[in-house]
Order: C-alpha cells, then sequence, then structure tokens
C-alpha cells in the first residue's frame, strides 16, 4: 500500500486493485491536483467526510466518469450528475466492490470514516478533532470532549493500518489532544497527521511522543510512504 498525502486533509491511498482518495482539496487550484490517468487499470473511489471547503473541493465532480464517491450526506451533488454516489449518514455501515465502509459522528460537520479496502483497514477523521479552543464555555468544551472520545471509543478492537487525525496548530498547545487519546485508546500502525494548515512542524513535534515510531514525518505535499 503506498500512501500520498496531497494538501491539509487530503490523502491519495493506493492499494494493489484500487485508489481511494480522502477529502481532497486544493484550495482554488493553488495545490497540485491529481492525474487520474496515473492510475489506469484501479478502480477509484473518492471519500469526502462533510462539505466544507476544505475537505470538499469541486473539481472531484468533473471526474464522475471514472470514479465511484462515497459522500457524507451533508455534502449535494447537482441536479443530473452522473457520477456513481453512495451517500452516508453517521453510525451507518455499506458495503461496495469489496470495500467495507463504516461512519462515525463528526462534533463539527459530516462524518469520519472507517474504510476496509484490499485486506487494509484505514481511519480517516474529517473534522471530527478535540476542537478545544480558548475562549468558549466550560460546557462547550465538555461537550466536545464527550463527543470526540465517544466516537474515537467505538473504533476500540479495530486493528487500523493507516489513520489520518487532525493535529489543527490553530488550537496552540492543544492541537495533539486528539491524536493523543487515539493512539492511547486506538492506535495505528502508521499516524498520518492531517489539517495543519501548511505548518509540517505538526509532524515534527509529533514523532518526539512516546508513539512518535508510528508518526508519519510528511515534509512537503506530494510525499509518499509504503506500508
Amino acid at each position: 500500500m503506498q500512501i500520498t498525502y496531497l494538501y491539509h486533509s487530503g490523502f491519495l491511498v493506493e492499494t494493489d486493485q484500487k485508489v481511494l482518495i480522502f477529502d481532497y482539496y486544493t484550495e482554488n487550484g493553488k495545490h497540485k491536483s491529481v492525474d487520474l490517468k496515473k492510475y489506469q487499470g484501479k478502480t477509484i473511489y473518492v471519500f469526502v467526510s462533510h462539505a466544507h471547503e476544505d475537505h470538499f473541493d469541486r473539481e472531484i465532480l468533473q471526474w464522475e466518469k471514472d470514479v465511484t464517491y462515497i459522500l457524507s450526506d451533508d455534502v449535494q451533488v447537482p441536479n443530473g450528475f452522473q457520477g456513481r454516489v453512495i451517500s452516508m449518514k453517521h453510525h451507518e455501515k455499506k458495503e461496495i466492490d469489496g470495500i467495507e465502509m463504516t461512519t462515525l459522528q463528526s462534533n463539527d460537520e459530516g462524518v469520519a470514516f472507517l474504510v476496509k479496502a484490499d485486506g487494509k483497514t484505514l481511519y480517516h477523521g474529517g473534522d471530527l478533532n478535540w476542537w478545544h479552543w480558548d475562549g468558549e464555555s466550560e460546557a462547550f468544551l465538555q461537550d466536545i470532549e464527550k463527543s470526540y472520545c465517544t466516537e474515537i471509543d467505538r473504533l476500540q478492537g479495530e486493528n487500523i493500518d493507516a489513520a489520518f487525525v487532525a493535529v489543527d496548530p490553530r488550537l496552540e498547545k492543544r492541537y495533539d489532544m486528539a491524536v493523543d487519546y487515539f493512539m492511547e485508546k486506538i492506535g495505528a500502525r502508521a499516524l498520518f497527521p492531517m489539517h495543519f494548515w501548511g505548518d509540517f512542524s505538526v509532524c515534527e513535534k509529533l514523532k518526539q511522543k512516546p508513539y512518535g515510531s508510528q508518526v508519519m514525518q510528511i515534509q512537503k505535499e506530494g510525499d509518499s510512504f509504503f506500508l
């Protein structure tokens, strides 16, 4: 399995038979697009965790003849859209072409995905995160903590090969709360930080953690990792 960091929360996962693209985003074309021609002969699946523009780049809708779309149910496609669309709400399980997909409920918008394909298990958190913002009420912070931990706990018992988890530096010193909890309670063979807005230093910081050997140190867009 080869995993390529695209930008922000976007990743491309290539297995022997399939290509899975998560939360593709180019920021109005400022960042490199995916060339689907490179993957001829493989089936392509595009996952969108929710409709926020930094997770749902409408460029993907131009790929309609070549891919299957697995979309959070808050993501809308135009009338007459010809692509193959699978819509998922939270706490739902579906299977398509041998891919098993289960969703968690985000504490922001949309869903997080647990995906099993070609013998690999992947977790993509979307905007499910431990959003501990300075200035918010204690009631808000407690609700966020409860919602995040409750959803992540639903993954207990899963043997996750690659996990894509938010480490947003805007949370300042609390940027790592979500990933700390995830690695303590669930774990993953390989941890891919995401949602870090181009601040690659967070990857280096996470390498100093007890689970640092499992952190994939992303240094630039297009970095690829073989698992």
